[in-house]
């Protein structure tokens, strides 16, 4: 969730972060790197052409050690590759959004290409019976926040971010809760 939500009168507006992230664009340039480098030395031991400037990988044998490397470098441009497609995608972004004027909750997610790109979900405010703080039993467990509905369902609202606050969790969904007229529940 945003830290900044856009409230207007009935409307409370979240924008959700997706896989646009420092993080993900640092992991898809290391892995497409390391699994470039793999790739040419198990190139190198196969054609016996040094292809990488700064060592002599040619002394190496094609099997098993060459075409061990050209297996990890495959897959590790590969990962690279669909993480860049993620990014590009913007995977998991979204909103959600709270109107009290039209009576519902609209929950917002773009995902991959195909059937299920856009992902809406909306919701009567008359079927939300509270809002749920929940902490997983780890050493390092952050709560997350739960919208509760009547027929006991739980949909998800808080986005995976990096470190946030159990204090910033709690506001959040003390504020939640207090807009949508329901209680809060696991504080």
């Amino acid at each position: 969730m945003s830290d900044n939500p856009t409230i207007e009168n009935n409307i409370k507006y979240e924008y959700i972060l997706g896989s646009r992230r420092i993080s993900n664009y640092l992991f898809a340039l290391v892995l497409f790197c390391g699994g470039l480098s793999f790739a040419l030395a198990g190139f190198t031991s196969y054609f016996k052409v040094n292809l990488i400037p700064f060592s002599d990988l040619t002394g190496l044998f094609f099997l098993p050690q060459g075409i061990t490397l050209l297996f990890y470098g495959t897959v590790a441009i590969c990962i690279s590759i669909f993480v860049t497609l993620t990014i590009i995608l913007d995977v998991g972004s979204g909103s959600n959004t709270y109107d009290k004027t039209a009576g519902e909750v609209t929950i917002f997610r773009r995902g991959f290409i195909g059937r299920n790109r856009e992902i809406k979900f909306t919701y009567p405010i008359g079927s939300i019976e509270s809002v749920r703080l929940k902490s997983t039993e780890s050493f390092n467990s952050v709560p997350s926040i739960f919208l509760c509905l009547k027929d006991k369902r739980e949909i998800p609202l808080t986005e995976l971010r990096p470190n946030p606050t159990i204090k910033e969790i709690e506001e959040r969904a003390a504020n939640l809760a207090k807009f949508l007229d329901v209680y809060l529940d696991g504080m």
